[in-house]
């Protein structure tokens, strides 16, 4: 592997610190802030609680699953520990 001496590397243009953003003054903050509202597809009532109604069975079924799978390792264990003794 061939070393290289005295060489650097060129500057580059994008190492400058980058300019300073104007603020906006609070009216204009919160009239943009009413434009971006304004831009969201809001769901309806009726898509909100079947969406909700969904995570909850989803929960259930998780919870159901996970108590399932925990007595069947507790039952087990208990019947491996039971045999030792």
């Amino acid at each position: 592997m061939a070393k290289t001496i005295g060489k650097t590397t060129p500057a580059r243009k994008n190492d400058a610190p980058a300019p300073k953003k104007k603020r906006p003054n609070p009216f204009q903050f919160f009239q943009q802030v009413r434009q971006e509202a304004r831009k969201v597809t809001w769901t309806t009532r009726q898509e909100t609680i079947v969406s909700t109604i969904m995570v909850l069975i989803m929960a259930v079924l998780a919870a159901l699953f996970f108590f399932a799978v925990d007595s069947g390792i507790s039952y087990a264990i208990t019947a491996i520990l039971r045999l030792g003794a």
